[in-house]
């Protein structure tokens, strides 16, 4: 007999399939949207681009409805497998196929991002993700003694750099920066103390508030450095309260922090001109308008254009004439807010919001530590991918190529975030036993 989800007699498993499965249909109405033909498509001569475009929108249902079945797949497999096997397995597969990626031709714009199999492209470096969750929950877990001693997040560091450096070497700067996210809530919420974290990312905060500042010229120098000399202070204040952590840690980590801020002024002498532009650009796309700054350009004119209910639906202009290149991918909430205004935006976030807290309420209902954890880890996963990806999409973020979870065009991110809901919904069914 073919087990059933069980719709009745637990809201908060209705609370994430619903919401999940509304995401998924507005991402559909989207595509729909985006790939009609538009008028920009054929004053460029390129009338095969609104056919091509329109694939995509039959090509999402094929893997919307695929997502649904690994939802359901992930939600009925006992949920010890995933504890006991499938959480190393699922992470020792992802770092196999990522370092397969290296020996492979590169497929697309010359990056090893892809594999390719038949007509299917897919991107490992998102089913990693979820390898990475199930990893660090199983792994967390597991684990026994204080959290806070440098030897426990040294080993966490052991299994999450390794993945972060193949991704980088694609390059995939957003990947990179989601697995060194992903290690900090499931950290906190294992009992990693505020203070503990702070003085661990010492050295890099020290370093981005240097580099903010040489990337602001002389204007910002005065500024940066004030802000500089009292985050130092600041942290040796922190230092001094935190005698759990041994006086030889703080000591390195105090002068590893200084010693990074004095030399990253250094390194950025020794740049060349045209590295330090795309450095400069990264940071500030309106710097290049007509190159890495137009996506964003055009992303905040289709925003601002939208006004508070929209122009209505398949009546953008930004995306009607062909102004967004990426309205089907990573800016597709700009083609959201520029045809159903501020309002309908916020109505699609309150969806991930409320996905979101359901998530956050699940750990905290949890009896195991394994099922908590991985909770709050899908969770901060969804957190992340949302934030970035509007942020980005309004110039308040760099462009780094995260994909907003149902909407954005892809199978790869789409199958991923499903079966992870899915993870969620099985915790929900017998919160009571895990």
């Amino acid at each position: 007999m073919i087990p059933r989800l069980r719709l009745r007699g637990d809201a908060v498993e209705i609370g994430i399939l619903l919401p999940w499965a509304a995401i998924l249909c507005f991402g559909l109405l989207m595509l729909f949207s985006v790939s009609s033909p538009s008028v920009g498509d054929f004053a460029y001569g390129a009338r095969a681009t609104a056919a091509i475009s329109r694939s995509f929108f039959y090509r999402q249902i094929f893997w919307a409805l695929l997502g649904i079945g690994v939802m359901w797949a992930s939600a009925m497999i006992p949920f010890r497998i995933y504890k006991d096997y499938l959480s190393w397995l699922l992470y020792g597969a992802s770092m196999l196929v990522l370092i397969l990626l290296f020996v492979l031709p590169p497929m697309r714009g010359g990056t090893q991002r892809w594999l390719v199999l038949g007509p299917l492209s897919l991107q490992p470096s998102e089913f990693a993700k979820a390898g990475m969750i199930l990893m660090l929950a199983s792994f967390l877990a597991a684990r026994r003694g204080d959290p806070d001693r440098l030897s426990q997040v040294g080993w966490v560091l052991a299994l999450v750099l390794p993945p972060t450096f193949l991704v980088l070497k694609q390059p995939d700067l957003g990947t990179a920066i989601t697995f060194l996210w992903l290690t900090v809530p499931m950290l906190l919420w294992r009992g990693l103390s505020l203070r503990r974290l702070l003085i661990l990312a010492a050295p890099l905060i020290s370093g981005a508030i240097v580099l903010y500042g040489e990337t602001q010229g002389t204007a910002g120098f005065g500024l940066v450095h004030l802000l500089w000399t009292l985050y130092m202070a600041a942290l040796f204040v922190i230092m001094l309260l935190s005698p759990r952590v041994s006086l030889l840690e703080r000591s390195v980590f105090l002068i590893a922090a200084i010693a990074v801020g004095l030399a990253v002024p250094r390194v950025w002498d020794s740049l060349l001109p045209y590295q330090q532009k795309r450095i400069l650009v990264y940071f500030d796309p309106g710097l290049d308008p007509l190159g890495a700054g137009y996506q964003i350009f055009q992303s905040k004119v289709a925003i601002g254009s939208g006004g508070l209910v929209g122009r209505g639906y398949l009546q953008g202009t930004q995306k009607g004439l062909a102004f967004l290149p990426a309205r089907h991918t990573d800016f597709i909430f700009s083609v959201v807010g520029e045809e159903f205004g501020f309002l309908g935006a916020l109505c699609l976030l309150g969806l991930y919001a409320w996905l979101i807290l359901r998530g956050f309420r699940l750990a905290g209902k949890a009896h195991s530590p394994f099922a908590q954890l991985l909770t709050v880890g899908i969770s901060a996963y969804l957190l992340f991918h949302v934030f970035v990806n509007v942020a980005m999409t309004i110039g308040l973020a760099p462009v780094t190529g995260i994909p907003l979870p149902g909407m954005s065009f892809g199978g790869s991110v789409l199958i991923s975030t499903s079966f992870l809901l899915g993870l969620q919904m099985n915790i929900a069914r017998n919160w009571s036993r895990y």
